[in-house]
């Protein structure tokens, strides 16, 4: 019996009815991120698809002219980073001694950023910069720290 499990789930989505949704801007929450320490403020994260499979979601980071996200990680979820306009910097901690690195993120770059790994989204431009976020889960999960490696301030989710 235990073998027809894999089958079945291969199966499964081929006969049981779905749908295709879109979801537009307006309907997609706002979360803006609060953090004492590390920046922040300067960023509102638009969950766009959330919830609506098991093994991804979607959010749209804007971060303003001249400011910063807050640092955070995104526990077990991998990330993928699409930027879509402006050009911003990807502040990322290294390895265990925590060497910062710094990417820069012109519209059309993408970014791989590993589970548990500390990251920021830097804009020291005048212009605002869009970000799309792709995690490796359901919905985003994470939290916000104080500083690198700093004491988590909440849970982020």
């Amino acid at each position: 019996m235990a073998s027809w499990l894999p089958l079945l789930s291969d199966i499964l989505p081929m006969i049981l009815p779905s749908t295709t949704e879109v979801i537009r801007r307006a309907r997609a929450p706002a979360h803006e991120p609060k953090a004492r320490g590390g920046g922040g403020g300067g960023s509102v994260e638009h969950h766009a698809v959330v919830g609506r499979c098991d093994k991804m979601c979607a959010s749209v980071l804007t971060t303003r002219p001249h400011s910063a996200s807050p640092i955070r990680h995104n526990s077990e979820h991998d990330a993928i980073i699409y930027a879509v306009s402006g050009t911003c910097t990807l502040i990322v901690k290294e390895g265990f001694r925590g060497d910062l690195r710094r990417h820069r993120l012109g519209p059309g770059d993408f970014a791989f950023v590993p589970a548990w790994t500390e990251h920021q989204a830097s804009n020291e431009s005048d212009e605002e910069v869009v970000w799309l976020i792709t995690q490796s889960g359901p919905r985003p999960v994470g939290a916000v720290l104080t500083d690198w490696g700093g004491d988590e301030v909440r849970a982020h989710s």
